[in-house]
């Protein structure tokens, strides 16, 4: 083997520690002796020592298509797709590694795989002047993804994407000359690291060697550094028990069942606030393809159609009896098209969840089916940034968010009695106004004599706070940049009250001001859902830019508003 000079791609996956055998690391159905089992490869002369393959050749499956037009095209009853898994399980220092070929990554149980390896590899030793791809997803209720590629080695920041606070899945591009490694062309870190070199497999372990040292070691570029924020909980543990049990109360409510052991009340976990609970379909589902979702627990089906938490649980309450943890695993959901065939692999319930649940101390998230808690050196640095925003909510002295009734307790309804017996506050709500390309944008919910451009918003959760720092943003921007709109903003202002006219007239606008109504005892920013954050540190850079004041408001509503059941 040594002496042959051919390549191929080695996608290596490192275990966790702890592990009996090499046969543990497979999923039950794969293991050894079973029907589906992996069979064990006779010792290799040449291989290095302690290394073990495994394999499972010519599964054979009769693809969809075939089987929709054999009636059709009878030739095509003969037709199979075949699969091979090859796993070689390799020694590497005191860890081993599952280097896999075919779709031998399939066949392993992914509590054992130790996750973000390869991107915390990535995050030391890619080259960030010569990357290929990213690949990320946003932890919120939108659960946004993007995947981003430029054939020609560039910088990261050529990708013009916000990956800070948000869940990096893929990173493509080549390595840096801090190590002595061979030419390994383009690496794809994901939880394993693949690259492509001679078909050696002691210099493969050479490689990973040297990978798996820097990963333990040494400090993630600047420019990568976002990498290192979330780090992933080991599946069993403790906290991920715990974690499962508040998520299983959040989504079932009345219909949870009481968990074993401690009751939840009396879990450290139960204390947390959740900031974030909704249904994201994972990466693989091409949500244009969708036309409803098959969930079934055991023998029991049901369907639903709209993509929301609300259509999930109308569809999980169909089922008999309580739900528990087991649940999380147990329910699978399966995307279909419009001709009842499957979009998408089945796959547990918790992989189409995203969840966030913490307090001024821990954050805990949920995505893709992992759980992570955000690094304590980066909520550090998050919330100290955010305490540098000055919070005016006793400068302005904003009234209360009432109850004036369920068809009045809409935002134009605040802003409208807000300013009811003051002089020193407008309200521009609905006030249309037009840039010069003909697009409505709202200047400011509410204008105070001392400058402050303010914006309001109840909190619902983290996709109504984005939408709120983005216009902050792009009112402020627009009335700098487009004389028309800003005239027209100043003629709306005097015929309201002249008197604010100075405060109109300002450019850039003095201050910005995000006013945040709470129906509880959040603190703002404190309590906001992680990425929220993230969105606020941006988008306040962004105000400061030009040459405005981002600054922050609390608003109190008195009532609660309803929960959905």
């Amino acid at each position: 083997m040594a002496g042959n000079a051919s390549t191929l791609r080695f996608n290596c996956f490192l275990l966790r520690e702890g592990l009996d055998s090499y046969e543990e690391a497979f999923r039950p159905q794969y293991r050894p002796g079973k029907p589906n089992g992996m069979r064990k490869l006779a010792d290799a002369p040449l291989a290095p020592q302690g290394c073990a393959a495994y394999l499972r050749d010519m599964s054979e499956k009769q693809p969809a298509w075939a089987k929709l037009l054999a009636p059709v095209f009878q030739e095509l009853e003969a037709v199979l797709n075949y699969s091979n898994r090859l796993v070689i399980f390799l020694p590497v220092a005191d860890r081993v590694f599952a280097v896999c070929f075919g779709y031998g990554s399939s066949t392993l149980e992914w509590s054992w795989v130790e996750a973000n390896f390869g991107l915390k590899f990535a995050a030391r030793r890619f080259d960030s002047q010569a990357m290929n791809a990213v690949g990320s997803r946003r932890i919120d209720a939108s659960s946004r993804s993007q995947w981003v590629q430029i054939p020609a080695n560039t910088r990261i920041s050529d990708f013009e994407i916000e990956l800070d606070g948000e869940f990096t899945k893929k990173l493509v591009g080549k390595l840096d000359a801090g190590l002595d490694f061979p030419d390994l062309g383009a690496v794809v870190a994901t939880d394993s690291v693949s690259f492509k070199v001679d078909t050696d497999l002691n210099k493969v372990r050479e490689i990973l060697g040297k990978m798996l040292e820097t990963a333990e070691s040494g400090t993630a570029h600047k420019d990568l550094a976002f990498i290192d924020s979330l780090e992933p909980l080991r599946v069993k543990s403790e906290i991920v028990k715990d974690l499962e049990k508040l998520l299983v109360d959040e989504l079932f409510g009345e219909r949870a069942r009481k968990p074993q052991g401690q009751p939840l009340a009396q879990l450290a976990v139960s204390a947390l606030n959740v900031h974030v609970l909704s249904f994201a379909p994972p990466d693989d589902v091409s949500v244009e393809n969708v036309h409803d979702f098959l969930i079934y627990r055991g023998d029991l089906e049901e369907t639903f159609e709209v993509m929301s938490l609300d259509a999930l649980r109308t569809a999980l309450f169909s089922f008999p009896g309580k739900f528990g943890v087991s649940c999380l695993s147990d329910i699978k959901i399966l995307a279909r098209d419009a001709n009842g065939d499957s979009a998408s692999p089945a796959k547990p319930l918790k992989y189409w969840l995203v969840f966030e649940a913490g307090d001024q101390h821990r954050r805990y998230l949920l995505t893709l089916g992992k759980w992570y808690a955000l690094a304590e050196k980066y909520t550090e640095k998050l919330d100290q940034d955010l305490s540098l925003l000055e919070d005016v909510t006793d400068a302005l002295q904003l009234i209360s968010w009432d109850d004036w009734g369920a068809q009045n307790n809409w935002e134009k309804h605040y802003n409208r009695n807000a300013v009811k017996g003051r002089t020193d506050l407008i309200c521009l709500d609905r006030e249309k106004l037009y840039s010069e390309d003909g697009d409505e944008i709202e200047a400011c919910d509410l204008l105070h004599v001392d400058g402050y451009f303010v914006h309001v918003k109840p909190y619902s959760g983290s996709q109504t706070l984005s939408h709120l720092f983005s216009q902050g943003f792009v009112s402020a921007q627009t009335i700098i940049v487009d004389a028309k709109y800003r005239s027209d903003f100043i003629e709306a202002v005097r015929s309201i009250n002249p008197d604010l006219v100075e405060a109109a007239s300002q450019v850039p606008p003095k201050f910005v001001t995000y006013a945040v109504a709470f129906d509880g005892s959040q603190r703002i920013p404190e309590d906001l859902p992680t990425f929220s954050k993230v969105n606020l540190r941006s988008f306040s850079k962004r105000v400061k830019m030009l040459g405005s004041v981002p600054t922050l408001a609390r608003i109190q509503m008195t009532f609660k508003r309803e929960k959905k059941k």
